[in-house]
């Protein structure tokens, strides 16, 4: 499994980094993924819905919002495409 994560304010990309792991994607194993991402990059860990993984799930894109954030953030959006899907 591959993910993609992206910092993005306004259309500038402030960061990335590419999130590997040889376990598949799921639900219950994303939480602990997106915490590790989050930690990699140095930004609190977002509220992450059920609408969250579905979009990541049916669309392969999942984007959080600063409103996803406890604490104030200094980005438009954070987002978390997979890229090694079949």
């Amino acid at each position: 499994m591959k993910l993609w994560v992206k910092i993005v304010k306004g259309e500038k990309l402030l960061a990335d980094r590419i999130f590997r792991t040889n376990l598949p994607l799921e639900k219950d194993s994303y939480e602990e993924y997106l915490q590790e991402i989050c930690h990699q990059l140095d930004l609190s860990t977002p509220v992450s819905l059920s609408s969250h993984w579905h979009h990541l799930e049916r669309f392969h894109i999942a984007e959080y919002k600063p409103r996803d954030f406890i604490e104030a953030v200094d980005f438009d959006k954070v987002i978390i495409e997979d890229v090694d899907y079949d």
